[in-house]
């Protein structure tokens, strides 16, 4: 990833081009094979290319948007330029042995599905045994490498509960800084949903046994999970910053009203004019306090990412009843 972010040229554009041309490659083995007619297409083969070379471009553009929404956090926490430049490194750099466990564990996951499939896809579909090894082969370099995006993605968000976590307080009438981390939970949670959302339009859903279904469910569970709990410490903190401020306001309440009563019960009235102008400014106070948002997102992030969860669903049932329609 490194190496492809310091070439001359955009890194999606590198991606792109490694996924074209790893797409070919597979298709000119399938003519080869017999398994496919000749210059036929078939959107299975991009699966492999898919989740080898887009998750790579998804956790550049993560790094990126993390790096960006740091800086503009930054006021807001009290460390030195040393533990700054250190959180950086950390939303950016993950440790090797880590990221080796995660991708062998997913290679594990591979080696099941693989078993698990061997009949309906290997099998009936009349593919040579030279064909059956590259494609198992092909199959173990988007698990062990493309499968980092989930670690990647766990570990970033940790960062971002670890880094909010690291405010004091938070200021009820300044929450642009503290809107800048929705960006990257949102994201992630996008990320996620539009390579499910590809895999649903490639993978024939005949095809889908029940621990592939039970992968796109998570895949979505996690989504949500990506975008909402990261940052629900800050939902609670803004609960509590703004209970602080209308206890205080409803202090003023108080003892303005008790005021305005001993004026009147003194037969005082004089500044009952000002008393209820200022009970007017305090009821004021209360509507703006009352109209702040608690949530750390603002709304239109909230609203695209919903947009986006409800596309793997709407895919997935396209499928299943044209599927059942076409009686395939």
């Amino acid at each position: 990833m490194g190496f492809v972010a310091r070439l001359p040229i955009p890194y999606w554009v590198t991606y792109l081009v490694l996924f074209l041309l790893q797409s070919a490659v597979f298709h000119f083995l399938a003519w080869s094979d017999g398994w496919l007619d000749a210059y036929t297409f078939n959107t299975l083969i991009l699966l492999y290319p898919l989740w080898l070379w887009a998750p790579l471009a998804i956790m550049t553009y993560l790094d990126s948007t993390s790096l960006d929404a740091l800086s503009s956090f930054e006021p807001l926490l009290d460390i030195t330029d040393n533990e700054l430049q250190q959180l950086k490194d950390e939303f950016t750099t993950m440790p090797t042995r880590n990221v080796i466990i995660s991708s062998l564990i997913w290679v594990a996951v591979y080696i099941l599905l693989t078993y698990l499939n061997w009949q309906s896809f290997y099998l009936d579909n009349g593919l040579s045994t030279p064909f059956i090894v590259t494609s198992i082969i092909a199959g173990l370099f988007p698990f062990f490498i493309g499968s980092t995006i989930y670690y990647h993605s766990i570990r970033q968000l940790r960062l971002v509960n670890r880094t909010v976590k690291m405010v004091k307080q938070f200021n009820l009438f300044h929450l642009e800084p503290v809107y800048t981390f929705s960006r990257v939970t949102a994201r992630t949670g996008i990320a996620w949903v539009l390579l499910l959302s590809f895999t649903l339009l490639l993978f024939p859903i005949q095809l889908s046994t029940l621990p592939t279904l039970v992968m796109f469910a998570i895949q979505i569970v996690l989504a949500i999970a990506a975008f909402m709990l990261p940052l629900w410490v800050v939902h609670q903190r803004l609960i509590e910053e703004k209970r602080r401020l209308v206890s205080e306001l409803n202090q003023r309440v108080e003892e303005t009203i008790a005021k305005l009563h001993l004026n009147l019960d003194k037969n005082q009235l004089n500044e009952v004019p000002q008393l209820n102008d200022a009970l007017a400014a305090l009821n004021a106070e209360r509507e703006i306090l009352n109209k702040i948002p608690t949530w750390p997102w603002p709304t239109g992030v909230l609203t695209g990412f919903l947009s986006a969860i409800v596309l793997p669903v709407v895919l997935f049932l396209l499928q299943f009843f044209l599927g059942n329609l076409l009686g395939n």
